[in-house]
């Protein structure tokens, strides 16, 4: 149906096509704000049609009509339209910044800096363009000059709660928590109906670690969008980092009914199952990770292995995540190897010498060598779900690693001098793995255990967190083996030798309990209230190391009350020693 014009006497005179083509674009502004773009786009079109006077009018018209575009997803027509309301209007700030959103959404970041910049030469009080050149620069990793740009926009606007987030977003990825945390909660002070401002401080509140703040923040996005797919799933993960397993899982299918293809959402899930003991499942939706590129699992261009017999044939298995990954599951190699020929294991470099004494592996190859030829490849944590792995049948035959019998020696004249009860520590895992806040300890509490009569500690700590040797080492008698630990024979090579002299390893969740565990040592380990998915949410034992203890968080942060624990044991276990 035409779109109505407003009517005229007989033989008056035409309006002013100005008057009118203003007239006209706010009609048609009304049918473009109510989700009409096709009669919008027929009124816009019919103003260019009246050919204003006007110049500014016709380049609106234009403006308007590539908004549209943009919408519709034809970015390409969009920019040439712009380019011809710039060719009318080309001192429009307004025009400009659009050329820089729908650069970006061609991915044209660096155009997109050009234009936005240019918006803020002809008005540098556009709090719009800063905030979205800010946007620009943060993706671009220049987190200080976004940071310059927000912070402008709001001081323009103070009132800008998109402004206000976006600084948010910048200070989040730039790892200043804290500050993102109080951007958040300002936008959603200034708009709190917005979803989105409640689900970006929810994401940053559980990227700190403040998982009950972040519940609550995702449910009020859910609340005012139970269509938020995102909120929804985080909410599970949030959940699940609460200890709240039941719950998550809920949340977590909730958010698979409205993206059923996401891997991380099924990754997610995979992970909750895990923490839950429900490892069948939680096998299957573990196998998701394959899909994420972040994960970094490799891909090859030969069929992935389904657990079917080999033989003549050669498998290749492959190493991901981190080394503790490889420290535990390597034991997989000896079932594979029993169903078929060939066994190569591509091995993160650093640990290619110390499982070189797997005998089930026909070879190791040490990331980045050349790999050779091979018919079949499966990643090293697919290999629970190939075997059916579940709590009854964790393959536990400890040790299934052995270390250097001349290391052994050569550890053994220095250790065996002491007659003490001896004990290694290790405190602090990798400070780059996003929840090691949570599961490393500060070497204050384990300090006070080489306080127990009758006791050495030995400190097996490498790299992160030996600097707090200096504070706390020397007071309380802890020994440190020196720098030649592990530094000319290979990766934990020498801790493998130094561990078959000791008495007891206490740690928290690192690389180490699976090297101790993996040699048949005595392990007890410091877990967080909620700990990684492969020890579960309860129990002092463990399927995966036969030789293991835990000693477990009440409540999240509490590791005061773990360490009381820990030397109220080691005092028990030495008075059962001595006979006392």
């Amino acid at each position: 149906m035409a779109d109505a014009q407003p009517s005229r006497p007989n033989g008056s005179a035409r309006p002013d096509p100005d008057a009118e083509g203003q007239a006209l674009i706010e009609h048609g502004l009304a049918a473009h704000r109510a989700g009409d773009l096709a009669r919008a786009g027929a009124i816009y079109t019919q103003v260019l049609q009246l050919k204003p006077h006007d110049a500014a009018k016709r380049g609106n018209a234009f403006h308007l009509l590539a908004l549209i575009a943009h919408t519709q997803g034809d970015n390409e027509h969009a920019l040439e339209l712009l380019e011809c309301a710039l060719d009318e209007a080309p001192d429009e700030a307004n025009f400009y910044h659009t050329c820089g959103v729908v650069l970006r959404a061609q991915g044209r970041d660096d155009d997109a800096v050009g234009y936005y910049a240019r918006a803020l030469e002809i008005d540098p009080e556009r709090a719009l363009s800063h905030t979205a050149l800010g946007n620009v620069l943060k993706a671009k990793g220049r987190f200080e000059n976004a940071e310059a740009h927000q912070r402008r926009a709001i001081e323009i606007e103070p009132g800008f709660a998109e402004g206000w987030s976006n600084l948010g977003l910048t200070y989040k990825d730039w790892g200043r928590g804290d500050q993102a945390i109080r951007c958040f909660q300002k936008a959603v002070a200034l708009a709190g109906d917005h979803p989105e401002l409640h689900y970006n401080l929810g994401n940053a509140l559980l990227a700190t670690d403040e998982v009950g703040g972040a519940v609550a923040s995702l449910k009020s996005a859910l609340a005012l969008n139970p269509g938020h797919v995102r909120a929804r799933a985080n909410l599970g993960i949030a959940l699940k980092e609460d200890g709240h397993l039941t719950e998550a899982v809920a949340s977590l299918r909730d958010a698979l009914l409205l993206d059923p293809g996401s891997a991380d959402i099924h990754w997610n899930l995979g992970l909750a199952l895990l923490l839950g003991g429900e490892f069948e499942e939680g096998w299957r939706e573990y196998e998701w990770r394959r899909m994420i590129p972040e994960i970094g699992v490799r891909q090859f261009d030969r069929p992935s292995w389904d657990g079917s017999l080999f033989k003549g044939k050669t498998l290749l298995v492959h190493a991901e995540q981190g080394l503790g990954d490889s420290l535990q599951f390597i034991r997989y190699a000896a079932l594979a190897k029993e169903r078929g020929g060939v066994v190569k294991f591509e091995s993160p470099k650093p640990l290619a010498r110390i499982l070189a004494g797997c005998s089930s592996i026909d070879r190791i190859i040490p990331r980045g060598e050349p790999i050779g030829d091979f018919d079949i490849h499966i990643p090293l944590l697919s290999l629970p779900m190939i075997f059916a792995t579940g709590p009854a049948t964790v393959p536990a035959e400890i040790p299934y690693l052995s270390p250097d019998p001349d290391l052994v020696a050569h550890w053994g004249e220095r250790l065996e001098r002491d007659g003490n009860f001896r004990i290694g520590i290790c405190w602090q895992g990798n400070p780059s793995y996003k929840a090691d806040a949570r599961r490393s300890v500060p070497l204050e509490h384990f300090a006070p255990l080489g306080t127990v009569e009758g006791v050495s500690l030995y400190s097996l700590q490498k790299e992160f967190g030996t600097k707090q040797l200096a504070a706390f080492g020397a007071e309380h008698g802890i020994i440190d083996l020196g720098p030649e630990l592990d530094e000319d024979h290979g990766a934990f090579m020498d801790s493998l030798a130094v561990i078959k002299h000791l008495d007891l390893v206490i740690t928290s969740d690192t690389a180490m309990p699976h090297l101790a565990g993996a040699v048949g040592c005595e392990v007890w380990m410091a877990l967080p209230h909620v700990p990684d998915w492969r020890w579960g949410m309860a129990g002092e034992t463990t399927p995966w190391y036969p030789t293991m203890r835990f000693y477990r968080q009440h409540r999240a942060g509490d590791w005061g009350g773990v360490f009381d624990a820990i030397k109220c044991a080691l005092e028990d276990r030495l008075r059962n020693r001595h006979g006392g």
